[in-house]
């Protein structure tokens, strides 16, 4: 295989984690639009791996790529707008949207993602010290919420929400 077909491979492989970094990057902007961002993201890497700007040489070079670019059209298209949650929603998803973009961003590539704190920084295009201030800063408003973990009751209510029995 040549260098073109692994990095479209990288790509191809990159695209559930794409999906849930995108969900959770525009909390509430509902999965057609997050869809569409993706699906751009790709787009664009895909150009820059047949344009031969990426080189198949550099570990996960496609994947931060797309991610990159997945980041990027995140921040254009919800620049300006307020998060919209449903009160419905868990805590913990209306904390994430409370976020600024930045500070949201850092968290999901870091701890969802597990991206390094140098890949982290590399994606987001800013200094490895003001990523760690932008990781610190949404650790603390997360932990402002006083999330704790469900009683087992409300588990298992929880669970029976989403089974059912089928004959």
């Amino acid at each position: 295989m040549g260098q073109k077909e692994d990095l479209l491979q990288e790509l191809e492989a990159t695209l559930p984690s794409l999906r849930r970094y995108a969900r959770a990057l525009c909390a509430g902007g509902g999965s057609g639009a997050t869809d569409d961002l993706v699906q751009t993201a790709l787009e664009r890497a895909t150009a820059k791996v047949r344009a031969k700007e990426l080189q198949a040489g550099e570990s996960g070079a496609a994947r931060l790529c797309a991610y990159r670019a997945l980041t990027a059209l995140a921040r254009e298209k919800t620049a300006g707008t307020a998060p919209k949650t449903a009160a419905q929603q868990p805590l913990v998803v209306q904390g994430l949207a409370n976020l600024p973009f930045n500070e949201r961003a850092t968290l999901l590539l870091v701890a969802l993602e597990g991206f390094s704190y140098e890949a982290a920084s590399s994606i987001l295009e800013v200094p490895r010290a003001v990523l760690l201030g932008q990781l610190q800063r949404a650790r603390s408003a997360l932990s402002a919420l006083d999330l704790r973990p469900f009683a087992s009751s409300d588990r298992l209510r929880r669970a029976s929400a989403y089974l059912r029995i089928v004959k």
